[in-house]
C-alpha cells in the first residue's frame, strides 16, 4: 500500500496559493515551504512536476508546470496513484555539465595590458573571439580576473567620461544668449 501523501487534502488550497503567488519560478526551497515538506520530498515533487530548468547549480520549475501538476493531482482517482504515475513517467533532472578549463598560473596577477589578443575592448563594447566553448570560457575567466585586478583602468576604458545631455543643452542655451548680446 502506498504511503499517504500528507498534503493531499490541501490540494485546492495549495493550487490557489501557487496561482496567486508572485513567484514565477519555484526552487526546491519554495516547494518545501509551499507543501510543508522536507528536502527529499521537495526534490521528489520537482521530479513529478517535471519541466525542470537548471540555472547554475540550482533547479527550478515554472508556475504553469506547477499548476498543471496540481490540476493533474486533483483530477487523479487518488493523489497517491497520480503521484506514482507521474514519477514513473518523469525524466531525470538535467545533469550539470562540467567544462574543463586550463588557465595560466600567472593569471592571478594579470592586468589590462595583459589582456589576451582574442579579447577586444573599447567604450561600451566587448568582443571575444574563440573557436570553442572552452576557449570562450577561458577568455571570460581571464577577463573577469583582469577586471578585478585592474578595475580602475578597465572602467576608464569602458566608461569614458562624457558631459551629460543636460550640460550640453545648458551650454548651448548660454552660448546662444551670449551671441544675442
Amino acid at each position: 500500500m502506498p504511503r499517504p501523501v500528507k498534503w493531499a487534502l490541501d490540494l485546492h488550497l495549495l493550487r490557489e496559493r501557487a496561482a496567486s503567488s508572485r513567484t514565477e519560478t519555484w526552487s526546491r526551497q519554495d516547494l518545501e515551504h509551499l507543501f510543508s515538506v522536507g528536502r527529499a520530498t521537495a526534490q521528489t515533487l520537482m521530479k513529478a512536476i517535471g519541466n525542470i530548468q537548471p540555472i547554475g547549480a540550482t533547479h527550478f520549475i515554472d508556475r504553469p508546470s506547477l499548476l498543471e501538476f496540481f490540476d493533474a493531482m486533483i483530477a487523479a482517482p487518488s493523489v497517491e496513484e497520480g503521484l506514482r504515475d507521474r514519477l514513473a513517467e518523469a525524466e531525470p533532472a538535467p545533469a550539470r555539465k562540467q567544462l574543463k578549463v586550463s588557465l595560466p598560473q600567472d593569471l592571478r596577477h594579470a592586468m589590462l595590458p595583459d589582456l589576451p589578443s582574442n579579447i577586444a575592448l573599447s567604450a561600451g563594447l566587448l568582443e571575444i573571439r574563440s573557436q570553442t566553448a572552452v576557449g570562450m570560457l577561458e577568455s571570460l575567466i581571464a577577463l573577469a580576473t583582469i577586471m578585478q585586478n585592474d578595475l580602475d583602468r578597465f572602467q576608464a576604458l569602458i566608461e569614458p567620461t562624457r558631459t551629460s545631455p543636460v550640460e550640453d543643452a545648458d551650454l548651448r542655451r548660454w552660448i546662444e544668449r551670449m551671441r544675442e548680446r
